[in-house]
């Protein structure tokens, strides 16, 4: 542990953010355009509340929510619009 019990970062140590958040409904690509949006904003919030923060991580439905329509107009590839917005997120916040 290094100062304030631990709320410091100590020299080889990764600070790591958890988010909590309410679970969209999402029906439309517009709906994940929007959740996707609000993830991106979220990391930029993190850093600024926590500047020693090495990485962020969301909950596993952050994105689509408990959803589990497979219409290929929402579903997201690796390629795809919103993983490019989250990794420009990361980059542009240094997470």
């Amino acid at each position: 542990m290094n100062g304030l019990g631990g709320l410091n970062k100590s020299p080889n140590g990764v600070v790591i953010g958890l988010v909590q958040l309410q679970l969209p409904t999402i029906t439309t690509r517009v709906d994940v355009t929007a959740q996707a949006e609000r993830i991106v904003a979220m990391v930029a919030k993190a850093r600024v509340n926590m500047a020693t923060m090495d990485l962020v991580v969301f909950p596993e439905y952050g994105l689509h929510g408990l959803s589990m329509d497979t219409r290929p107009e929402i579903l997201c590839t690796l390629d795809g619009p919103e993983v490019a917005a989250f990794k420009q997120a990361c980059r542009d916040n240094r997470i």
